[in-house]
């Protein structure tokens, strides 16, 4: 279980950073940098991989006004990780959970950076 925890929490960091550095950086706009970051995703990892991809990918389209460092996505990206592992169990094939983990975890770092 800790080398499949491991993987998730790495590519959700991944996943979330490199959205979010393409759509603020490289400026793709937050719904092609999704799309590229996910499509990626699908083609190169496997099916549970490429789904906490993709949700970190959500978390990673928010714009610099929330997102405004990368140590800020990096922590957004643990969070989406942790979050997507301990509800893996729980509202398969419900819609809606994937970018419910991603607001949670945009909203638990900016609440956290907001205290420091």
């Amino acid at each position: 279980m800790f080398r499949r925890a491991s993987k998730i929490i790495l590519v959700s960091v991944l996943g979330a950073a490199s959205t979010w550095y393409l759509n603020t950086q490289v400026g793709l706009g937050p719904v092609a940098a999704s799309g590229i970051v996910g499509l990626l995703a699908a083609v190169l990892l496997t099916p549970e991989l490429a789904v906490a991809t993709y949700t970190a990918s959500f978390a990673g389209m928010s714009s610099l006004a929330v997102l405004g460092s990368l140590p800020m996505v990096l922590m957004t990206g643990l969070l989406v990780g942790g979050i997507f592992i301990i509800a893996l169990p729980v509202y398969q094939g419900f819609g809606g959970k994937l970018g419910t983990i991603a607001a949670c975890a945009v909203l638990l770092t900016v609440f956290v950076f907001g205290l420091l």
